[in-house]
């Protein structure tokens, strides 16, 4: 079990009242993950969204046969997987752990439970996770222009 002192350090939690960290708290659980572990692949069913802990991770997408373009590096205390939370619940991209990682992972059903009955709660978690995609963008549209202009 995760605790809520924990949850309160995170960004992506950060203003929510105590009551609705014990219920996060309650459906999220704490994953070691060895160097070279894929979190989560590209296309796969979004069954968490993850905070990274401890370690680093790297979203990467497949741009060709056999090589991925990384796109953004995870630090510790960042959100990723946020398609568990936008429909149709698939990964748009794959997590790899490139250190040995401490993952937060919280349930999807649990969490979509808890943003729908409480709409404050709702708005501020969606906000942030919508500040996240747009940096994903951002840094894939980076990348894309590298990758073309080199």
């Amino acid at each position: 079990m995760v605790s809520v002192d924990t949850l309160k350090k995170l960004d992506i939690f950060d203003g929510l009242p105590v009551s609705e960290l014990k219920v996060i708290a309650d459906i999220s659980d704490v994953e070691s993950c060895p160097r070279g572990t894929m979190a989560f692949s590209e296309n796969r069913e979004a069954k968490k969204l993850y905070v990274l802990l401890e370690g680093k991770v790297v979203i990467q997408f497949e741009v060709g046969r056999h090589q991925d373009a990384v796109v953004h590096t995870v630090a510790p205390g960042q959100a990723f997987g946020w398609s568990a939370l936008v429909q149709p619940h698939k990964f748009t991209a794959s997590a790899k752990c490139t250190e040995d990682c401490k993952l937060l992972t919280v349930d999807r059903e649990g969490l979509r439970r808890l943003l729908e009955e409480d709409c404050r709660t709702g708005f501020i978690i969606m906000e942030k996770l919508a500040e996240i995609i747009s940096m994903r963008l951002r840094d894939t549209r980076l990348q894309l222009i590298s990758m073309i202009h080199g």
